[in-house]
């Protein structure tokens, strides 16, 4: 019997390492579970709800309109060094896109489609691919028979936006035609369940699921020979002076080097490029402790069981939040006053891990039904 063709829908080509490594780890997940051959489908832009000029302009107008907005700045040295580097971190990502084998396309209708994981469902923001009823499943049949999603997130889009956008009942229509819905918080499954009155399954993102143990393992050697500390954040979000402090004097305390990944920021001492965005996963297994405000970067230190704060922000807050709560860590949510406390203790990953054996056969159980019942 023929193993179904699977098309994952995803944010595969955004440069930012959490989502290379979900594409990656959901394409490892369903061919574990039955899949053949498992394509990447690119999205199609829908309107834009939320302005963002920067999104829509051609990539050489950003980085010209970047480099005048340099030129005038009062910290023009500091200013050009991140943007250097953010060109750097994008080639990195994108010379890293074959292992996804992005440029394969399947010559005949898919059996399935997968929409997610990440923030496929955030709507509300300023992307370039701007509303895409794609996303919530508008896909034809010649395309797939079966559509499904899996831990999809809304972001911090919530239901009052869609209805003062006036796409509630659009979306609603769309998500109630999928075969089986798959979001991965509280926010998203409260969504749709006011959308569809049906209430989703809730699974972990698919870099918990796939766990990359065996990668982990093969990491050896410190990617850097002296003690450090990770930082991982989007670029400029760790700003408050007191929690860059609280981070400095940490870092003092305990001989520590600072580390930035994915960001730059001048109170670090090393702006780390890692060749691959796996590779990004030895700097964590090494690291004497992390700081992060994003959500992968939460999920990359429990992976590699890690010591490590996470700072909620209003913009992650509904996603990052949830995850702790999920796992049995909201301790290791921390501001500047209680941060060097929880650094200098390791989180008690017994019961965590307890947990995720039981989200993963959760979700290999889904993937797995999901692929026999086409």
């Amino acid at each position: 019997m023929r193993n179904p063709s699977v098309g994952i829908l995803s944010m595969q080509r955004v440069i930012n390492y959490g989502s290379f490594l979900q594409a990656y780890a959901l394409k490892q997940l369903l061919k574990q579970n039955g899949a053949g051959a498992v394509y990447f489908i690119d999205i199609i832009p829908g309107r834009i709800l939320v302005e963002n000029s920067d999104a829509n302009k051609n990539k050489w107008i950003r980085y010209a309109k970047k480099l005048i907005g340099l030129v005038s700045s009062s910290r023009f040295i500091s200013r050009i060094k991140t943007f250097f580097y953010s060109r750097k971190l994008a080639k990195t990502i994108e010379s890293s896109w074959h292992m996804l084998d992005l440029q394969s396309k399947p010559d005949s209708p898919l059996d399935l489609i997968v929409i997610g994981s990440d923030e496929v469902f955030n709507c509300c923001q300023g992307v370039s691919w701007g509303y895409t009823t794609q996303l919530f499943g508008d896909i034809p049949k010649s395309v797939a028979k079966d559509i499904i999603s899996y831990a999809g997130s809304f972001g911090y889009t919530d239901y009052k936006m869609l209805k003062s956008y006036s796409i509630d009942l659009e979306v609603a229509t769309h998500l109630n035609k999928l075969k089986s819905i798959s979001v991965r918080d509280e926010n998203s499954a409260s969504i749709v369940e006011r959308l569809t009155g049906k209430f989703p399954f809730v699974h972990v993102d698919p870099v918990l699921a796939y766990g990359y143990e065996n990668e982990i393992a093969e990491f050896k050697e410190a990617p850097f020979p002296e003690p450090y500390m990770v930082i991982y954040s989007y670029q400029g979000r760790i700003s408050d002076k007191l929690e860059i402090e609280a981070i400095r004097r940490y870092a003092r305390a305990n001989n520590l080097k600072l580390v930035s990944i994915f960001s730059r920021y001048d109170w670090c001492d090393i702006y780390a490029l890692p060749d691959t965005p796996i590779e990004v996963l030895r700097w964590f297994k090494y690291a004497d402790c992390i700081v992060t405000d994003t959500f992968h970067g939460t999920i990359f230190s429990i992976i590699t069981e890690s010591r490590f704060v996470s700072l909620l922000r209003p913009s992650n807050k509904n996603k990052l939040g949830f995850l702790l709560k999920q796992l049995g860590l909201s301790d290791r949510a921390s501001g500047a006053s209680d941060m060097q406390v929880k650094l200098s203790q390791k989180p008690d990953y017994k019961d965590c891990n307890s947990i995720l054996a039981l989200k993963r056969a959760e979700t290999n159980g889904y993937l797995e039904r999901s692929l026999k019942d086409i």
